[in-house]
């Protein structure tokens, strides 16, 4: 979306050479750009200005006060701007205090991507613009109804006028209104993507949990607020595990302990933490704080057992392992039969396929069945596992009858099955393969297609 205004962003930082860099990026951008070498002089500047920053952008560690400190102070000055916190290292406390005081929207980790973050600003400066538009609009809209009431109820012609005016400006406030609700659907795909950006293989694994803890839900019968809230969550529950080291990444619970189990049990905390701070996640948080709860009450962060874990929790939980297994360990035999004695015992190196991603599903399942009343509630297993089997019967059925076939982005429909993954142009998975295909996806997928960010083919079952 093209910003309507010219924006002011100020960068707060005591070295010199950071703030030139900040502003190199930006030399191409229509931005007035303000800086300060520490927090009292960002603070000055501040409450010398006419017209307030939409942005800023502060590094955390500075003489006098820290960037959460200063951050905190700036909300004061102008509460609607957007707030970044620059780290060059990684101080969880830290990011955690400027969530909690300064109301950061983003923390930066040094050294930053270009393109990433000058995408980031401008897609906080669009959401900028939106909340000013709507408060203009509310403001508006009350004026106008006071004047409304002052009018004299006999002058029905000047009663029809003003009526009109209100409904025209209620329309335009309910546009303004929709337009921040897709901005918010468009955050949570930068999110995902910047994830998977990040971490492809954790991305990529957030979105097959994501796909399969709606099917879950979908058979509860959940309506589509909470079918949305339970794909967010699928789609970040893990966020918080970014920034740890890779060998812990790539162990599972069992082979972690000491300070890597206890730091690998923080991260549902600090991603609820992040995401508790903006009001339309504060759902999504709860989801994420409790999907290592188990349903014996020996999961953690705090110990829940039973129905008092959230069933989406209980949902985001066994799918995510089942996914685990299923995208993220390694195609290798020797490992996979390691992993099953592990969980099966020595009997286990039998399985009635031969394919490493065959066996590997094959495992998935039975290991949570296996965790079934212990880890998961039964009930979603149950219904985990009949999802599982028949995508499995129907993907075969399709390929056992039809043949792949590519059409346009345009050409796209709800129901087609996807024959090959759709990925940006840039390597990132928007929609894996084996995917039928909803409403709200073609509607994405065009988008990005009109925006030439996809390959024009696409490939589906005929």
């Amino acid at each position: 979306m093209t910003l309507k205004y010219q924006h002011s962003i100020l960068l707060v930082d005591d070295e010199v050479s950071i703030t030139k860099s900040l502003e190199r990026i930006f030399r191409k951008t229509n931005y007035r750009i303000f800086t300060a070498s520490g927090g009292k002089e960002g603070l000055d500047l501040l409450n010398k200005l006419e017209k307030p920053v939409s942005l800023i952008i502060s590094d955390q560690r500075m003489p006098e006060m820290t960037g959460a400190q200063f951050l905190e102070k700036a909300r004061k000055i102008f509460p609607d701007a957007y707030r970044y916190l620059l780290t060059g290292y990684s101080d969880i406390e830290a990011v955690m205090d400027a969530v909690n005081k300064g109301k950061i929207h983003r923390y930066l980790s040094k050294p930053w991507d270009d393109d990433e973050l000058l995408l980031q600003v401008h897609q906080s400066l669009e959401q900028y613009e939106l909340v000013l538009e709507n408060k203009r609009l509310l403001e508006l809209t009350n004026t106008q109804n006071k004047e409304l009431n002052e009018l004299n109820k006999n002058l029905e012609e000047k009663v029809s006028k003003r009526t009109l005016e209100v409904r025209q400006k209620n329309t335009e406030l309910k546009k303004a209104n929709k337009n921040l609700e897709e901005s918010f659907l468009s955050t949570i795909q930068l999110l995902s993507s910047l994830i998977e950006s990040l971490n492809p293989e954790l991305g990529k694994y957030m979105k097959q949990v994501a796909q399969l803890a709606r099917n879950i839900a979908e058979e509860y019968g959940l309506d589509s607020e909470e079918l949305d809230q339970i794909e967010i969550a699928g789609m970040i529950h893990d966020i918080g595990l970014l920034g740890l080291a890779k060998r812990i990444l790539i162990k599972d619970e069992k082979s972690m302990y000491g300070a890597e189990l206890k730091m690998y049990r923080q991260h549902p905390i600090i991603a609820s933490v992040c995401l508790e701070t903006v009001e339309r996640f504060d759902k999504v948080a709860k989801i994420v704080l409790y999907h290592h709860e188990n349903f014996d009450g020996s999961g953690f962060p705090n110990g829940l057992k039973e129905n008092e874990i959230p069933l989406e929790s209980r949902i985001i939980g066994a799918a995510a392992d089942y996914c685990n297994i299923r995208y993220m360990w390694p195609k290798d035999m020797k490992y996979i039969l390691d992993k099953s004695i592990q969980y099966f015992g020595p009997s286990s190196n039998s399985f009635n396929v031969t394919e490493p991603e065959k066996i590997i599903e094959e495992v998935a399942s039975k290991i949570i069945l296996l965790g079934a009343y212990r880890k998961y509630d039964i009930n979603v297993v149950t219904k985990l596992i009949k999802i599982v089997k028949d995508t499995k019967s129907s993907m075969e059925k399709i390929k056992e009858k039809k043949q792949d076939i590519w059409i346009s982005y345009n050409e796209l429909k709800e129901g087609m099955v996807l024959a090959q993954d759709i990925r940006l142009k840039d390597g990132r998975l928007l929609l894996a393969s084996s995917t039928k295909v909803k409403t709200e996806s073609i509607n994405y997928v065009r988008k990005l297609g009109e925006n030439k960010l996809i390959d024009d083919r696409i490939y589906v079952f005929d």
